[in-house]
């Protein structure tokens, strides 16, 4: 499992006409927060790098020029939850050099995956990405499996794969 570093938070401006900033606060306990993000201008921020299956607590408070804060928001829970794996990739040859990576994606009861990133070897230890494919691209889907394709082109004789699905909380290889 691969963590992101690509999460953010958004929030609703303060209405009020003095505000210049926002703290958001960051942590792994309730109401103890261990990472204040200083957010000058803007009502999003990049958060700090997340561990897959962790809870996290955030609250945000405006302030002004002068350096008043007003009382923190309610505090938001998050999970950061871990993409199931793909299911049954497997290859499908049209032509010399020329195949379809195939899998499945479960659709109930496994955290949603966003996308998924194909990776390329030749010897199962030095792993490049081949492409990534949008979890809306699906192929077709059934009650229970939501299905995928990748084209791919090779000019080696031997080839192997893996397909990561992920979220915006990290990837699941």
């Amino acid at each position: 499992m691969i963590p992101s570093n690509g999460v953010s938070l958004e929030w609703n401006a303060n209405p009020e006409s003095d505000v210049v900033g926002y703290k958001v606060y960051f942590g792994t306990t309730s109401q103890n927060y261990t990472a204040v993000i200083d957010v000058v201008g803007a009502t999003k921020t990049q958060l700090p790098a997340v561990s897959l299956g962790s809870t996290y607590y955030l609250a945000v408070s405006a302030y002004n020029a002068k350096g008043d804060e007003s009382p923190r928001s309610a505090e938001l829970k998050v999970t950061a939850d871990v993409p199931a794996p793909a299911a049954n990739t497997s290859m499908s040859f049209s032509a010399p050099g020329q195949a379809q990576l195939q899998w499945r994606y479960p659709k109930a009861n496994v955290p949603v995956a966003d996308k998924f990133t194909i990776y390329a070897s030749e010897d199962l230890k030095t792993w490049s990405s081949a492409g990534t494919v949008a979890a809306s691209a699906s192929s077709s889907s059934d009650a229970n499996w939501t299905y995928f394709k990748f084209p791919y082109s090779a000019d080696k004789k031997r080839m192997f794969f893996r397909v990561g699905a992920s979220n915006a909380f990290g990837e699941y290889q």
